[in-house]
């Protein structure tokens, strides 16, 4: 496995600044799937957050920006003898790592003498892959003759790829370094959802179980497992959505319901889960979970009788639906948060106060009601299969849901870390 060396010039981590926030992101994809990591940072830094973690290696160099780059040529020797400082401190560390991931180094004017620094232990340590990422829109070339430093800012690195997080601007990048667009590689940025909005550790440990990233149609239902709530509906609709070509995930908060009738209700609806195509990944009890990474036997006994609503509105940030068949409601806050969250309302139609509460910005479907049945159960089979067309155009049309579906699977940090990066690792750069 490659040994990795992340470069940045913090002194400072500030969670305003975003590329602090993409480099926290890189550094947590790296320590999560197993890689050796070095953190280099400027002299003065304090460790916190990720930072702290005790599988993370830590390198130092000094802080030495310079206002203009016009400086390296105006005071040449005292910028030669930066550079010289930079070299030093990280000669020791390049035996020591096979890939180095820089991030606006290659780039920054203010940032000159560690560009021209790694230039030189290029050269002098030929093993190393290096990745320099570009955080901002790349400026024009001026040209300028081979004999003067601010070149480095615009001329190619030996043995690098260019990382850039839009493929709109790789011809502008690969004019500006004077290299072919194949050495300029696609990185998007993640989200790191689970640490940038300060997931339940519960919320965790069921993503990671149930892999809640992945699935085209993802809802929760919390409830009360009472039988007017009418969780085996939405069932069968996954099942009709599972049949439609979709990827599912059913996560049913049951909180407060184990007492042995809701317990037997419970089990009357996962008898149905297998003969309809689904599967226990698919269709999720939070009461009949056994066991989670992370999660004590004791916490999961509490969770088992209540999910902390915390964790609800956690998950409302990754489902993209929710469906509501209760046969009588006097108002459903939770279809409120639902939305608030961004999901797609599919409420039932034959509740007449939830059109009066939700008007034309829900969907309506005929789950039946306490006042009457509108599908019977033998024709439920076929409405449903009508029904997951519809849920699953809406999807597609729906822009701002569609990107939010879109984002969750593809820019969540290991879809990131395995799509994009980790590929680079390995691969052989131009000489």
């Amino acid at each position: 496995m490659r040994r990795i060396a992340v470069l940045t010039t913090f002194v400072h981590v500030r969670a305003a600044y975003s590329l602090c926030n993409v480099v926290e992101a890189h550094v947590r994809m790296l320590l999560r799937n197993g890689y050796e990591t070095t953190f280099v940072a400027c002299d003065g830094f304090r460790p916190e957050g990720v930072y702290c973690n005790r599988s993370l290696r830590h390198w130092r160099m000094p802080a030495y920006l310079i206002d203009t780059d016009s400086e390296a040529v105006d005071r040449s020797t005292d910028y030669q003898a930066g550079v010289e400082r930079i070299v030093a401190a990280l000669r020791p560390l390049m035996p020591r790592i096979d890939v180095a991931i820089t991030h606006d180094l290659a780039y920054l004017p203010n940032y000159l003498a560690y560009n021209q620094a790694c230039r030189q232990l290029a050269s002098e340590f030929p093993h190393v892959t290096w990745l320099h990422f570009l955080h901002s829109a790349p400026w024009p070339n001026p040209g300028l003759p081979e004999s003067d430093p601010r070149s480095a800012r615009f001329k190619p690195f030996d043995r690098s790829f260019l990382l850039y997080p839009n493929p709109q601007d790789i011809p502008r990048v690969s004019a500006q370094y004077a290299v072919d667009k194949s050495a300029v590689k696609v990185v998007p940025h993640p989200i790191d959802w689970e640490n940038t909005f300060d997931f339940h550790p519960l919320t965790r440990a069921l993503i990671q179980q149930f892999d809640l990233y992945a699935p085209d149609v993802f809802a929760i239902y919390p409830i009360r497992m009472d039988r007017g709530k009418q969780p085996e509906k939405v069932v069968r609709l996954f099942a009709a959505l599972k049949a439609a070509g979709a990827s599912v995930r059913l996560v049913i908060i049951n909180s407060h319901s184990n007492r042995q009738h809701f317990i037997d209700y419970r089990d009357d609806i996962i008898s149905e889960v297998e003969p309809l195509g689904l599967t226990s990944r698919e269709v999720i009890f939070t009461n009949q979970i056994e066991t989670l990474p992370g999660v004590s036997p004791r916490l999961l006994d509490s969770y088992r009788f209540e999910v902390p609503h915390r964790v609800v509105l956690d998950l409302f940030r990754l489902t993209n639906i929710y469906v509501h068949p209760s046969t009588a409601e006097s108002y459903s806050l939770v279809s409120q948060e639902a939305a608030a969250s961004g999901n797609l309302l599919f409420l039932n139609e034959d509740v007449p106060a939830m059109r009066t509460i939700y008007g034309n910005a829900a969907r309506y479907l005929k789950f039946s009601s306490s006042r009457s049945s509108t599908v019977s159960r033998a024709d439920e089979a076929e409405y449903y299969t009508g029904a997951a067309q519809d849920v699953l155009g809406s999807l597609r049309t729906e822009a701002t849901v569609y990107q939010r579906t879109r984002l969750r699977q593809t820019r969540h940090p290991q879809a990131v870390f395995h799509d994009w990066l980790e590929p680079l690792l390995y691969m052989l750069p131009p000489s």
